[in-house]
């Protein structure tokens, strides 16, 4: 998964890298953040789906599920 170095927090206002930020500047990043997060999530539920097909225990099925968890950095 791809990380970015910018830190994004609210209180009081936004703030990026610990210095005030307004909301378009964030915007873009935040976005971004959520684009590759559902890429994630449908890979994720391909892979799942793949595995349905096998008739895994439910055992198996969920060691399945945690493989490739982490294998896309979840």
């Amino acid at each position: 998964m791809i990380r970015t170095t910018e830190k994004i927090t609210y209180r009081n206002g936004f703030m990026l890298n610990d210095k005030p930020a307004h909301i378009s500047e964030i915007k873009d990043i935040f976005e971004g953040r959520r684009v590759i997060a559902l890429l994630v999530w449908e890979q994720y539920e391909k892979q799942k789906q793949k595995l349905r097909l096998k008739k895994l225990t439910a055992e198996q099925y969920k060691n399945a599920c945690h493989d490739i968890a982490k294998s896309l950095g979840v």
